[in-house]
């Protein structure tokens, strides 16, 4: 049950790991990248059949580096050529948890992965070579999930309790810093210039930009940082200067 209470409110009644039931039609994921792949995850690790399909960008898209991984778990996947959408999706029975090496650095993998753990028995893990954003990791614990992470050279691995008992959570959704960061170069090279940007995520695997025009003199600061849905949030203040 998903409804919306006000403007940017929405309230959602969750089923409990492992108790999605199987979709009466189509799942259309429109333009979103991230939506299909991290929806393909949970899904793999759900015993019932789904199709899941997009717009024509989306349907160009491939899946494979997705789907190879989480048949490794017991789900049967079939496409069109390279794994591309429309994509039948057969979830595995008892489903199995995996051990995944990603080859290429990918947020949206690795969360996929982690994703199909939730409701497989044991501990899943994820070795990536290089950190990618992680909020996927922090928004589990959030809501209950047992995540430990270790660093490993320039990357990480990642493990997950299967089966946990999630609690509900209120989530505060984050402005995004790749969005705040065109207005915020605008601010720093128009002379007079001061912009105030509020609840901007401050997430250190996504803020390489803002060290940076530190790095050049900018001035950048936070001010109000707190932590909203496992995740640092803050607000941004930009001001010209002489880079």
């Amino acid at each position: 049950e998903v409804v919306q209470d006000g403007p940017g409110a929405w309230r959602v009644a969750g089923r409990g790991v492992g108790g999605l039931t199987e979709p009466a039609d189509v799942l259309d994921m429109g333009n979103s990248g991230t939506a299909a792949r991290l929806l393909t995850g949970i899904l793999a690790s759900h015993p019932l059949f789904a199709v899941m399909t997009g717009d024509a960008s989306l349907r160009r898209r491939p899946m494979r580096r997705v789907t190879d991984p989480l048949a490794m778990c017991g789900a049967r996947f079939a496409g069109r050529e390279g794994g591309r959408l429309p994509l039948a999706i057969e979830g595995a029975r008892e489903a199995l948890p995996l051990e995944y090496v990603v080859p290429v650095p990918s947020a949206q993998v690795k969360s996929a992965v982690l994703l199909c753990g939730l409701n497989a028995p044991g501990i899943t893990r994820v070795e990536e070579p290089e950190a990618t954003r992680d909020h996927s990791e922090n928004m589990l614990r959030h809501f209950g999930a047992t995540v430990r992470v270790e660093i490993a050279g320039h990357g990480r691995v990642i493990e997950l309790q299967g089966q946990p008992e999630l609690r509900a959570a209120d989530v505060v959704v984050p402005g995004d810093p790749s969005s705040a960061a065109f207005p915020i170069a605008a601010a720093l090279l128009v002379p007079g210039s001061r912009l105030r940007i509020q609840g901007v995520g401050l997430n250190l695997l996504r803020t390489g930009l803002f060290t940076t025009l530190r790095e050049m003199g900018a001035e950048l600061r936070i001010e109000n940082p707190r932590t909203e849905g496992g995740e640092p949030v803050g607000d941004l203040i930009a001001e010209y200067a002489s880079l």
